[in-house]
């Protein structure tokens, strides 16, 4: 009797044990399972600003691969476009000149340019480029303070579909339409042998810079600390600055501190400016050479200045049109290179007549006026 009891008892559990179990499996799917059929979605319409966004190709341009056609400018000449042109700074020939080059080519083509600098202040440019993404321009150009700290005003423009040409590097995060760059390494190389060659390559040599974290101007300090490596020359000084009064006063200790110094090397315009004043104030014969030929340094080669013996020359007014005509490319739906090219050009005593011409077309030299 107990064991027939039993094996009733054992049945009814079972069965009720199979029950549950047939239960739980139909409230779940299993993970090995296919999910159960839905209704296909319709698809889901691109982003905006990937729908706007211009094409970029990856590959290295000339600033004459990307000029428009007549056919082109008229097209652009019909769309009344507005680009934005802002820089880092507004005080120095290249700049000047480099927005020269944009406001020519964009009154050539019908295009509204609105100009703004930021003073190397990395805080306004984000918001004066944010200004510029608010008022929907066609098109931005610009010269970065810091890429990092315009990341998201470059990511806003993304989002808005408005391409970004840049000049000197890319920014930390956001895309650009294409980077705008002189052959920054190659022009302190050449500029910075001449110099050290002349010297004979040996002895002390100085060095003032500019601390921007942009890629043309790592590329500068490259170009310059490789030409001094073929030589003997000890850097006995290594100082970046912002502004003029700053790299005199670099140039100043230098001296001071090495009294036998035999050159120094300037990666920028307003550096081979304050250099050159403080060698002149000193008295020694201390060689100069640098990167950026501005008027004061042209006008040094005319006067025979003893000190100055090179400069490599950024193109900045065909750079200034090549921007223009690489947002332009864009707007009519062209693929634009992801980087723009520009040679520099040495200038030396020798030649700087012939190179101001290149340099400044259609403006007078200074010992002209």
């Amino acid at each position: 009797m107990y064991a027939r009891c039993t094996r009733q008892s054992l049945s009814f559990f079972l069965t009720l044990f199979m029950i549950l179990v047939l239960a739980l499996a139909g409230c779940a799917t299993p993970a090995s399972a296919p999910a159960p059929a839905s209704p296909t979605p319709p698809p889901a319409e691109a982003p905006a600003q990937e729908a706007a966004m211009p094409a970029s190709i990856g590959d290295v341009a000339r600033a004459e691969d990307i000029a428009l056609t007549p056919e082109e400018i008229e097209k652009i000449r019909g769309m009344k476009l507005r680009f934005g042109f802002n820089t880092n700074h507004r005080t120095d020939d290249f700049i000047n000149l480099l927005i020269k080059g944009g406001e020519d080519t964009a009154a050539q083509y019908g295009i509204e340019l609105l100009v703004s600098e930021a003073g190397f202040d990395a805080n306004r440019q984000l918001g004066q480029i944010e200004d510029l993404v608010q008022q929907k321009v066609d098109g931005i150009f610009m010269v970065a303070v810091d890429f990092d700290a315009i990341s998201p005003a470059i990511e806003k423009a993304n989002e808005a579909g408005i391409p970004v040409v840049i000049v000197g590097g890319p920014p930390a995060r956001g895309q650009v339409l294409s980077v705008m760059n002189s052959t920054s390494y190659d022009g302190c190389y050449e500029s910075a042998k001449y110099l050290v060659d002349a010297v004979g390559g040996e002895g002390k040599i100085g060095v003032i810079t500019i601390p921007l974290a942009l890629k043309t101007i790592q590329e500068r300090d490259q170009g310059t600390l490789d030409a001094i490596a073929t030589t003997k020359m000890e850097v006995v000084g290594n100082q970046g600055v912002w502004r003029q009064e700053e790299a005199l006063a670099a140039a100043e200790n230098m001296i001071t501190a090495n009294p036998d110094l035999k050159a120094i090397f300037a990666t920028w315009s307003l550096a081979v400016n304050g250099a050159l004043a403080a060698i002149e104030a000193s008295g020694k014969d201390i060689k100069l050479a640098g990167y950026d030929a501005e008027k004061a340094g042209f006008q040094a080669f005319h006067d025979g200045n003893p000190h100055l013996l090179a400069l490599s020359g950024q193109q900045a007014t065909v750079q200034g049109k090549a921007g223009i005509d690489a947002l332009a490319k864009a707007v009519l739906g062209q693929p634009v290179a992801s980087e723009i090219l520009v040679p520099t050009v040495l200038v030396t005593r020798d030649n700087y007549k012939e190179m101001w011409d290149v340099l400044y077309p259609g403006i007078t030299p200074p010992w002209e006026e």
